[in-house]
């Protein structure tokens, strides 16, 4: 998983990515690669604990697709858009999640004591934001409803990846009085994977918003303004 992310940062032209929209297609593959190992650690760490047994989750249960995803990293909005740009439905994907983010933005600014314009540092009201959005039960803009099933699970977020229930799946409906006591598990990136996600993120030159709603509309407005990534040739880098 390093040597495919050291592989990534060292793409000549993927700081070009915010002025012309531009990045080597190799970057596309070597953050998917990535990924990939990164299922195969969390494969590995739920077998070798004896946890993989007491997993609870199971393809088509969606309960937990209705929780705001937060830490949403550049390169992971990135991969996704990519995915996504060309799907006939991209426009309404856009406008769904600009809803979503609007949603979870005005329960924050009802949080806000009289004066304040923002919130600093780790201020708990985030999170209680947070478990607000997610109890009025709006699923993720990604999932078919009619499968339950993720449309983007390839490149979907490291945080979709790494948590699993060890509890029954109604414990993870927001309205479920164990909700936010329930059974689970989660396989963190090691320190020096996380650091190197946030050097690439870096050399991207593009900070979003860290929830999944919010990055995914910042990023097609902001830099793309809803058009395609532009893949560059091996060994092209997209100046002049």
């Amino acid at each position: 998983m390093a040597e495919r992310l050291e592989a990534a940062c060292d793409l000549r032209g993927i700081e070009r990515l915010v002025d012309a929209g531009t990045l080597p297609a190799e970057f596309f593959a070597h953050f998917n690669a990535a990924l990939e190992c990164y299922d195969r650690l969390i494969d590995f760490v739920l077998a070798f604990s004896g946890t993989a047994q007491r997993l609870c989750c199971r393809k088509g249960c969606s309960n937990c697709c209705v929780d705001l995803v937060r830490g949403v990293t550049t390169p992971e909005i990135v991969n996704i858009y990519h995915h996504v740009r060309g799907w006939p439905d991209a426009r309404q994907l856009f406008e769904y999640h600009r809803a979503s983010a609007e949603m979870f933005m005005d329960i924050l600014q009802g949080m806000l004591a009289p004066g304040e314009t923002e919130f600093g540092g780790r201020d708990p009201r985030v999170e209680q934001a947070q478990i607000e959005y997610n109890q009025r039960l709006r699923p993720c803009g990604f999932l078919d409803q009619d499968t339950g099933c993720c449309r983007i699970y390839p490149v979907r977020p490291l945080a979709c990846r790494y948590f699993f229930s060890l509890d029954p799946p109604e414990t993870c409906t927001p309205a479920h009085p164990k909700y936010l006591h329930r059974d689970t598990v989660t396989v963190h990136l090691p320190p020096e994977i996380h650091a190197l996600i946030l050097t690439l993120a870096r050399r991207l030159g593009f900070r979003p918003l860290d929830y999944l709603a919010g990055a995914f509309c910042g990023f097609a407005a902001e830099v793309m303004q809803a058009r395609p990534i532009k893949l560059l040739p091996a060994g092209e880098t997209g100046t002049s």
